[in-house]
């Protein structure tokens, strides 16, 4: 088809730090091409560079053989180049074809907005994205799924030859996954270029025609979706292969305990959650397998109280609880790491200090009063344990990466010494040199004698984890597999119902 977009020994640095180091990339014309490596790799950096955020250093970029400079945001829209970020860049409080065409509205005599014009040329974009709502609607009242449609639609006002695709599917279930994807395919066929980033080798390897693989600020290498494999991209992007995260990964037989932890019977709960019973053994890792929206994370938090439950029993160490609230849950010895970092793990503003120390404040206090050195010595010993990186136990939580929150997370709920660990996909947003730190921890935690339910995204990396897997869809258990009878196909097969997930035609 042609090349479309040309970069030539791009550089950026900032200080200290050399994010770009002579990056080469060639993206041709209407293919989806799929960046990849762990964060901190250069990718975001290089996006932001291609969408005006950004100035380089030094190097070349060619659109259709042609140099541009690329000074701003607005220079890459006029020349084609759009980026849809992870976060959403929409005014919610405005209606959904007032968020498209702001600063570009169409008018008529006198100056006047042709409101009848702006709603035509929105649904002509919603066509294109499948979107079957009213342009008149505010955007905030959108689900997150309808919003990127939005922001896509937005992209395509544009007239983009180039779509920047950053983490899309990060907040999307399967059914919303698989309807992006579909849209993706078209996009392409109409002659759209896509950039692809995600953490998310599998969906990349569905989607995607090339890869191009980033490691420490460079291009490590270019190949064909068709060409390679899960295995091969991940050396690429780490030197270390699948085999190096989980054939340690498996927990050793002498740490499991034939003891019941935890025992759930009969639970249910309004919103999904339907009669679901298992048993959680000390030191094991069971695994929860299931598709976005299938009653995953509604169980855990029904475990934990944040959402009632209207049934069912739990049971800690072969006793009857009752658990109404968190605290309730914490009292029990049941601690959650929840699928938000962000929004319910961690206090962004505060420091390490004060977010490791929450939980176990009542183990600090002395004559009414924090005792500082204590609870500083707390945040020490398991930022060692953990290996967090950090400058120091002031440092605020915000400015950690996304592997390190995480850890931070951990670290709170362990300073509580819990009895059972509920781990909503602990590994979300973090790039897979992270992950196979935080497996280790999880090993080391069921080593020690916890319980841990684990719950993944990622079938691959269920598997790797668990001792054993419950599989869950439309709020039941459909069936529980041990560790000889899991697979990824067997597991994709029933979470599914028997569907599969869909490609793009070459």
């Amino acid at each position: 088809m042609g090349v479309v977009l040309r970069i030539e020994n791009v550089s950026k640095a900032f200080p200290g730090v050399q994010a770009l180091d002579r990056v080469n990339l060639e993206i041709e014309r209407a293919e989806i091409h799929a960046v990849v490596g762990e964060n901190g790799a250069g990718k975001s950096t290089l996006m932001k560079i291609l969408s005006g955020v950004y100035a380089k250093d030094q190097g070349s970029i060619y659109l259709e053989s042609v140099p541009v400079q690329i000074d701003s945001p607005l220079s890459a829209q006029h020349l084609g180049i759009s980026t849809i970020y992870q976060e959403l860049n929409l005014a919610n409080n405005l209606s959904i074809g007032q968020s498209i065409f702001m600063g570009r509205f169409p008018t008529k005599g006198w100056g006047f907005i042709d409101w009848k014009k702006l709603s035509t040329m929105c649904r002509e974009l919603f066509e294109t994205v499948q979107l079957d709502v009213s342009p008149d609607i505010k955007v905030g009242t959108l689900p997150v799924a309808k919003q990127q449609l939005v922001e896509i639609a937005k992209a395509l006002s544009f007239n983009s030859k180039i779509l920047i695709m950053d983490e899309p599917t990060s907040a999307l279930n399967v059914q919303e996954t698989e309807n992006l994807f579909k849209i993706t395919c078209a996009l392409k066929a109409r002659g759209v270029t896509l950039i692809y980033i995600s953490h998310r080798l599998e969906e990349v390897f569905h989607l995607a025609d090339r890869i191009t693989v980033m490691r420490d600020g460079k291009v490590v290498g270019t190949v064909k979706s068709s060409e390679t494999n899960h295995e091969k991209i991940v050396k690429m992007m780490t030197g270390k292969t699948f085999h190096d995260f989980f054939s340690q990964g498996q927990v050793i037989s002498d740490s499991f305990k034939p003891e019941p932890v935890l025992e759930v019977r009969g639970l249910s709960q309004k919103r999904i959650i339907q009669d679901i019973s298992f048993t959680l053994h000390k030191g094991e890792i069971l695994g929860i397998a299931g598709l976005l929206g299938s009653g995953r994370t509604e169980l855990v938090r029904t475990i934990f109280g944040a959402d009632p439950s209207i049934a069912g029993e739990i049971f800690i160490e072969g006793k009857k609880v009752e658990i109404h609230d968190p605290l309730d849950a914490v009292r029990r010895g049941i601690a959650l790491l929840p699928e938000d970092r962000k929004l319910h793990g961690l206090v962004l503003g505060m420091s390490l200090r004060d977010n490791i120390s929450f939980v176990a404040l009542k183990d600090l206090v002395r004559k009414g009063f924090i005792h500082r050195q204590t609870q500083i010595q707390l945040v020490r010993e398991f930022v060692g344990k953990l290996n967090v990186r950090t400058t120091g136990p002031f440092q605020l939580v915000r400015n950690l990466s996304g592997g390190n929150q995480q850890k931070v997370v951990i670290a709170k709920w362990l300073a509580a010494k819990p009895k059972v660990l509920l781990l909503d996909d602990p590994t979300r947003g973090v790039d897979v040199g992270a992950k196979a730190e935080i497996y280790g921890i999880i090993r080391e935690l069921a080593r020690q004698g916890l319980g841990i339910l684990f719950i993944s995204s990622e079938i691959p990396e269920v598997l790797g984890v668990s001792d054993r897997i419950i599989l869950i869809r439309n709020g039941k258990v459909v069936t529980e597999l041990s560790k000889g009878e899991m697979n990824e196909e067997r597991v994709m097969l029933l979470a599914t119902g028997g569907s599969s997930q869909m490609v793009c035609e070459a």
